[in-house]
């Protein structure tokens, strides 16, 4: 029976109506679950912690771990808290702003079986970040969950186990196996917000594992619901959003080309358009200059505490 990871850094409705889908679908597959909540160190007005007290209330059956950051941990501090408590062999990582169906559980847990290879499984949905091969949008937007549900059954319908390799890991929405978690460990905390996902799924790669998509796997995704977010918390507009988040990028593509590959060109966006990098090809010609395994370091735990 699977851990489920959901971070939110405040975003009480969406991280809600997320909850309230996760657990209805498992319930529907009769999985018994260990829930893992991370509260990024939202603002105590926005009440995630109530959120999660209102899950772990209703999660009857399930056990529910609460973690509360004192500091703002970005994607890669919360995906490593999690994956640095969580128990189970199969390992499921959600983003707040998301709708997940029973079909999209079922379509990666399938598909996960298929070959001990495969490290890493995602779906697909309307919004991708880093795939757009993967995006699958309906005709109209869902109106409910009902919506939602019925489209992602669909999908799943029509594809089952399909499945293709990935060459880069966007980790919005994966499962991944224990075998994984324990040869390489969690996420590197030196990418704050961003490329730590890419930088995983370059050392499953080294690690012999492989990044699957399971294409008939598909949930709703709100998308840039932490741009939306700081857009109201901070009183700024999009492009003002979308600048202090291309400065984070840029921050931690440095990050990226220190430890990979200096010779890497130094800025991230060219023109109108980021930088082609084949990232698996860098893995294997840079393989001797990085660890495989990270393991979540003893200090950081005093940014954090158990509810």
């Amino acid at each position: 029976m699977p851990s489920i990871i959901i971070p939110a850094r405040n975003g009480y409705e969406a991280t809600s109506n997320c909850l309230g889908s996760v657990l209805y679908s498992v319930s529907r597959l009769s999985l018994s679950c260990e829930f893992i909540l991370v509260d990024d160190a939202s603002d105590e007005s926005e009440n995630i912690l109530k959120a999660f007290r209102d899950h772990r209330a209703k999660a009857r059956g399930h056990e529910t771990k609460i973690i509360r950051s004192r500091k703002h941990q970005h994607y890669s501090g919360v995906f490593s808290i999690g994956l640095h408590i969580a128990t189970r062999d199969i390992v499921f990582f959600i983003s707040n702003d998301m709708l997940v169906t029973p079909t999209f559980i079922q379509a990666l847990l399938l598909v996960s079986s298929i070959s001990r290879d495969f490290g890493i499984v995602r779906g697909t949905s309307n919004y991708t970040d880093s795939h757009p091969e993967h995006m699958v949008e309906p005709k109209e937007r869902p109106k409910d969950f009902r919506e939602v549900e019925n489209f992602s059954r669909g999908v799943f319908n029509a594809i089952g186990c399909g499945h293709v390799e990935d060459q880069i890991l966007s980790g919005d929405a994966i499962l991944l196996k224990r075998e994984l978690i324990d040869r390489i460990g969690v996420f590197d905390l030196r990418f704050f917000g961003y490329f730590g996902d890419i930088d995983y799924g370059m050392r499953a790669h080294l690690a012999g594992f492989k990044l699957i998509c399971a294409k008939g796997a598909w949930l709703f995704h709100e998308g840039s619901g932490h741009v939306k977010n700081e857009m109201i918390r901070h009183s700024i507009t999009l492009e003002q959003a979308r600048d202090r988040r291309m400065a984070l990028v840029q921050k931690a593509f440095s990050e990226f080309r220190q430890k990979w590959d200096p010779t890497l060109p130094v800025s991230w966006v060219v023109g109108e358009h980021t930088l082609p990098v084949d990232f698996m090809q860098v893995a294997r010609s840079n393989a001797e200059r990085v660890q495989l395994k990270y393991s979540f370091p003893d200090a950081a735990w005093n940014d954090v505490e158990i509810i």
